[in-house]
């Protein structure tokens, strides 16, 4: 009988025990549960952080539709606010300016995402961040170019002197056709001594094709003259009568004059020259780059073109032009490669470096 009395103490403390263990079992449930918990919302908002910043980056790519200028006016930061999940900081940095042998512009370009829509589980988390970057390329346009010296309406040639060129002037790239002009245009298209003309083939014109709006020559030249006299191509940094200060930059200047009359080039000068006129190059004027007429070109003297010329564009319109006159006087018309990129250098698109993606990209 005592014995069974002295047993009956021990529910007490086991039932204490009992719930202790259960306590302290909940209290580990609920801390593993809260832990699993933050490591889970860490997680989701870094997710959306790295999409916010790619988001960034892609959108940075998709807009950037001219060159960036060398720094310090190059750098550019830009901030999206309205991207879905929170905001992108972007900066682009030049690691290397184009060169005239040829090499291209080099960027890197960094997104750093933050998100700011993510539940968080803790007063003191501080908002996701992640950061992509990636390298990129300045590719120029490409544009068509078929001979030093080219012209829908063909060109009447005065005298031997001079050159009409096709070999590159820097040696950069192959031989090119000193002249280009279709067939059906006085004779063959070219009139004139053939022997100023140098390049692949030689003392001879390439053949574009049969002239005249109709002909087949129009769609050789594969230039959108429409949309450069549009304006939605080639857009101008200057419109005559401004005209630049410095070339160093090699702008596109653009001179409206179709329909009126002749435009004389004033001064020398580097980059693209838009002439949607008839324009007269005279004396010992000089041009570095592309020059794009769409009426008659007229060259008296003994002017220099490092680059390429196309007249008589306005073909492409439907109009009819006469053929480009070249007159007596030593001048030189000579394609170079090295000019023309540079003329195209600030016209093109930034292009991605392939595996030249990371997210593991610094940022402080």
């Amino acid at each position: 009988m005592s014995d069974r009395l002295n047993r009956r103490g021990a529910t007490l403390p086991l039932s204490i025990l009992v719930i202790a263990l259960l306590g302290v079992s909940v209290a580990i449930a609920y801390a593993r549960l809260s832990s699993e918990r933050r490591i889970t919302g860490d997680a989701q908002a870094q997710l959306t952080a790295f999409a916010v910043a790619q988001s960034g980056l892609a959108r940075f790519l998709a807009n950037l539709n001219a060159k960036p200028a060398p720094p310090p006016g190059g750098n550019m930061d830009v901030t999206y606010n309205d991207l879905p999940g929170g905001t992108a900081q972007v900066s682009l940095r030049m690691v290397r300016d184009s060169t005239i042998t040829l090499l291209p512009a080099v960027y890197v370009i960094t997104s750093r995402g933050t998100n700011t829509t993510a539940k968080r589980y803790s007063a003191s988390a501080a908002p996701a961040e992640r950061t992509v970057a990636t390298y990129a390329l300045w590719v120029p346009a490409p544009i068509d170019i078929d001979g030093a010296v080219t012209s829908l309406s063909g060109i009447a040639k005065t005298g031997t002197s001079g050159t009409l060129n096709g070999t590159d002037n820097c040696g950069a790239a192959a031989t090119i056709p000193g002249v280009a002009v279709p067939v059906g245009i006085g004779v063959g298209g070219y009139t004139g001594p053939v022997g100023p003309i140098d390049g692949s083939p030689d003392d001879v014109p390439n053949n574009l094709g049969t002239g005249g709006v109709a002909g087949s020559a129009v769609n050789e030249v594969d230039i959108d003259w429409a949309g450069i006299v549009a304006g939605t191509y080639l857009p101008p940094d200057y419109v005559w009568p401004a005209w630049p200060a410095s070339f160093i930059n090699w702008p596109v200047t653009r001179v409206n004059n179709s329909g009126g009359a002749e435009w004389d080039l004033n001064s020398d000068g580097k980059g693209i020259l838009i002439v949607t006129g008839d324009v007269k190059i005279n004396g010992s004027l000089q041009w570095e780059g592309l020059i794009l007429v769409g009426g008659k070109l007229s060259s008296v003297g003994n002017n220099v073109v490092h680059g390429a010329v196309i007249s008589g564009l306005n073909v492409k319109l439907g109009m009819v032009v006469p053929p480009a006159d070249i007159a007596s006087g030593n001048k030189t018309y000579q394609y170079d490669s090295c000019a023309l990129k540079r003329a195209l250098g600030h016209i093109g698109s930034i292009q991605q470096v392939r595996n030249g993606w990371t997210d593991t990209w610094p940022s402080y």
